[in-house]
């Protein structure tokens, strides 16, 4: 029989991003301020799509910071996959659960001492229920992982992580 499991978990926008959505709406403002003021008079038709357009663009631009992560467990393999604004898909991390040599609960202070290539962030950072995982990969070097995982989803890494870790995280 089959195991599948999986988790949404929604990042919480922070004051960096809030800022950039607010400089790229002013940004568009400005700019279509700007070619109302010195095409409208000359170039109704062609202003008036340009203006359409920036807005356009400010608001692709600022959905892009609507960001969850999905944490789905098949049979023993544990995928990453980043989705922004609930319309894009990419597959960030894939890595074998028995391939799993440290599991531990995660310290923010610990980002100075991985390894920022080979690291996937996949919750917020100041989660207070977020795990390290590191795990070796085929050929290439090791896969850290910082994820907060619900009790339905550690219970399913107990069946496929190696018995001495999982003991060791989830006391």
């Amino acid at each position: 029989m089959d195991t599948f499991f999986e988790q949404i978990i929604p990042i919480r926008k922070n004051g960096k991003s809030i800022a950039l959505t607010l400089g790229i709406w002013f940004l568009a403002l400005l700019l279509s301020a700007i070619i109302y003021l010195f095409l409208l008079k000359y170039l109704f038709g062609i202003a008036f799509f340009i203006i359409c357009g920036i807005f356009f663009g400010a608001w692709k631009l600022s959905t892009m910071f609507n960001i969850e992560y999905e944490y789905i467990i098949t049979n023993g393999t544990m995928d990453i996959d980043k989705i922004v604004n609930k319309s894009s898909r990419k597959r960030m991390l894939s890595l074998e659960l028995n391939n799993v040599t440290r599991l531990e609960k995660f310290n923010p202070h610990m980002l100075n001492t991985l390894n920022p290539k080979s690291l996937v962030m996949a919750c917020n950072q100041d989660d207070p229920e977020a795990y390290l995982l590191v795990a070796e990969r085929d050929g290439k070097d090791a896969a850290y992982l910082v994820f907060a995982p619900e009790e339905r989803l550690r219970t399913a890494m107990t069946k496929f992580v190696p018995k001495f870790i999982i003991n060791s995280a989830f006391k």
